[in-house]
């Protein structure tokens, strides 16, 4: 397991560090999601994205919980769990182990403490943890439990 810590102070610099550890997956990779509102999860979503050739506007998919977009070699699946905070467990289940581990897939949860008890199991993963020290500053930790 490997963590690298960053420090970032524009939503620039945030999906850089996304589009280099983009350069690293070579698909089926689960990439778990966590801080704040305002923190730069899906300023993170989208600096994955345009490295894997998505074409189009990236924004988050709280109100529709997944949205799935085509890159050139893989589909990312962007997905917020925020508003299954106090489902039951049945309504968490939006079908993401057909998805998980697909090499033509990566999948990118916000909020996955809020999911179901398969994804907040699956292993593993690639933790992405932010945090937000002031209006301009966050900090990005990265935990990779790939070997």
């Amino acid at each position: 397991m490997k963590t690298i810590q960053y420090l970032t102070e524009t939503a620039e610099e945030t999906k850089k560090i996304a589009r280099d550890l983009a350069m690293t997956l070579k698909g089926g990779e689960v990439i778990l999601a966590t801080g704040p509102l305002g923190a730069g999860k899906t300023a993170f979503c989208q600096g994955l994205g345009k490295a894997l050739g998505v074409e189009g506007i990236i924004n988050s998919p709280t109100f529709n919980l997944i949205k799935v977009y085509k890159g050139k070699t893989k589909t990312l699946y962007h997905v917020d769990c925020y508003r299954l905070e106090n489902a039951d467990e049945e309504k968490k289940d939006l079908g993401l182990d057909e998805v998980f581990g697909d090499p033509d897939t990566i999948s990118y949860v916000e909020w996955p403490m809020y999911g179901n008890n398969y994804l907040l199991d699956y292993h593993p993963v690639i933790k992405v943890d932010f945090t937000y020290l002031d209006e301009d500053k966050r900090k990005i930790v990265i935990t990779d439990e790939r070997q």
